[in-house]
């Protein structure tokens, strides 16, 4: 008599072959693997001209008896990444018309606007660096609008008319 397997007997010895790893079909596998990342920062710090010529004008007998208060927005343009100090002083003592002089101490300058750090009024211009703001925070193309002033009644600028100038000097330092 010959052996002739039922089909049950046939499908239960082919599920143990696959079983056994014959004719299996291979899982998806996963690996992974770690990368270092370094972001380089180096320092910067930034500082702009906007406004190249500062016009304090005297056009009225008001003028020279109230004073005159010139703002100039968007003055200064700062990039840093860290806080800095800002500083404002004077290419010389005097602003000069020829012969004919006016001390530049007779000028105030400040900065204007929120977002400077601590802010202080320079009373009296001068040829040493004078601190307009401290601490101002870090950041990206900050716009920084001065004002400068003269006290009313001032006799020094009872000059000839004409344009009295100096240099200003602005300087930004990082802390």
């Amino acid at each position: 008599m010959v052996f002739q397997p039922t089909l049950n007997v046939q499908r239960l010895a082919i599920a143990s072959l696959l079983m056994m790893g014959l004719g299996t079909i291979p899982a998806f596998a996963q690996s992974s693997g770690t990368s270092t990342m370094n972001v380089k920062l180096s320092d910067v710090l930034e500082l702009k001209i906007n406004t190249a010529n500062v016009d304090i004008e005297f056009a009225t007998p008001a003028d020279y008896n109230n004073g005159v208060t010139k703002p100039v927005p968007n003055q200064l343009t700062v990039t840093s990444n860290r806080p800095y100090d800002l500083k404002i002083k004077t290419s010389g003592s005097d602003l000069v018309n020829g012969q004919n002089l006016i001390p530049v101490s007779n000028i105030s300058a400040q900065t204007t606007g929120t977002g400077l750090g601590t802010q202080s009024v320079v009373s009296a211009l001068s040829t040493t660096d004078q601190t307009l703001a401290t601490a101002v925070p870090p950041s990206m193309s900050k716009q920084i609008s001065m004002q400068f002033s003269t006290a009313a009644g001032n006799s020094a600028f009872l000059k000839p008319s004409g344009d009295y100038t100096t240099t200003l000097t602005f300087t930004a330092t990082a802390n």
